[in-house]
């Protein structure tokens, strides 16, 4: 079966007729060329590492960085940063070729990866109110055969070289535990079905400050912040790899600026999904 399943995501002439024509044409191919969301693919000529730092804009002195930080340390050899626990450092900036076999699994905000075509170059099997269960159950990508199963039997039928797990508050409803033990499962699931491949355990994103005083509120930062230590926990457990990809998103006082999410608190535009893609580029392992 292919591995390809999911929806995914010019005779010369001469003198100045063909003056004419050559302009016309690479004017034409630029405009479109901008228009198609495609920065990726023209790296590194058309997109460059932004010059600010990657982490939380409220962050005012560089100079306080952890040491850890690319910043601080001698220039490395290679993209793959040094490693002290699971957490990935931050390192140099890789380029868009780093992600041609990457496997994004997750939720609605992942499944944003889609919708604004932020990165395509990488395959994302993902789907609006999935949890750590559901991924297990809920019918959503479809086969070339026509069947619809869950992501995660899915997810056997490609050969990533790195997967990227981003599970949002949707599975946070449960005790911490649970949540562990869930997480765990889909981890190991993973290992199983490709265990030459680099695994990703992203941090939950944070959430704006009026999404936590809101009635409706699934969690607040602080509980956010609390399940993210388990699964820092659970990358080393595991041996896999953890990215902190919140604190790019948090703003201050540790939420997602209103700003980036003025609609519900917890999903965010293209512009915001730019900075997650900085983030990434700068945070790979080898």
């Amino acid at each position: 079966m292919s591995k390809d399943k999911s929806p995914v995501y010019g005779r010369r002439k001469r003198g100045n007729a063909f003056r004419s024509f050559l302009v016309v044409l690479l004017s034409s191919a630029a405009i479109a060329l901008a228009g198609a969301g495609v920065w990726q693919l023209l790296d590194p000529v058309d997109y460059q590492p932004p010059l600010e730092p990657l982490t939380s804009q409220s962050q005012p002195e560089p100079a306080s960085e952890p040491e850890s930080s690319a910043s601080s340390q001698p220039e490395a050899e290679s993209s793959a940063p040094a490693q002290d626990g699971p957490e990935v450092q931050e390192g140099e900036w890789l380029a868009s070729e780093y992600f041609d076999d990457a496997l994004f699994v997750g939720d609605s905000i992942t499944e944003g990866i889609k919708l604004y075509d932020v990165m395509s170059n990488v395959t994302v099997l993902a789907d609006t109110g999935v949890n750590l269960n559901s991924l297990y159950t809920k019918d959503v990508v479809e086969l070339e055969d026509g069947s619809v199963v869950p992501i995660l039997e899915a997810t056997q039928y490609y050969n990533p070289g790195k997967i990227y797990l981003m599970m949002g508050i949707n599975s946070m409803l449960s005790d911490e535990e649970s949540f562990r033990e869930s997480y765990a499962q889909v981890v190991d699931t993973l290992i199983s079905q490709h265990p030459d491949a680099i695994l990703y355990i992203q941090s939950i994103l944070p959430v704006t400050a009026e999404y936590e005083q809101s009635s409706g509120a699934v969690a607040d930062n602080a509980k956010i912040d609390r399940y993210n230590e388990i699964l820092k926990d659970l990358a080393e457990e595991k041996g896999v790899y953890y990215l902190n990809v919140a604190e790019v998103f948090k703003d201050e006082n540790g939420c997602l600026p209103t700003e980036a999410s003025p609609h519900d608190g917890i999903h965010f535009s293209s512009s915001w999904y730019r900075k997650w893609f900085d983030y990434l580029r700068t945070h790979g392992a080898e």
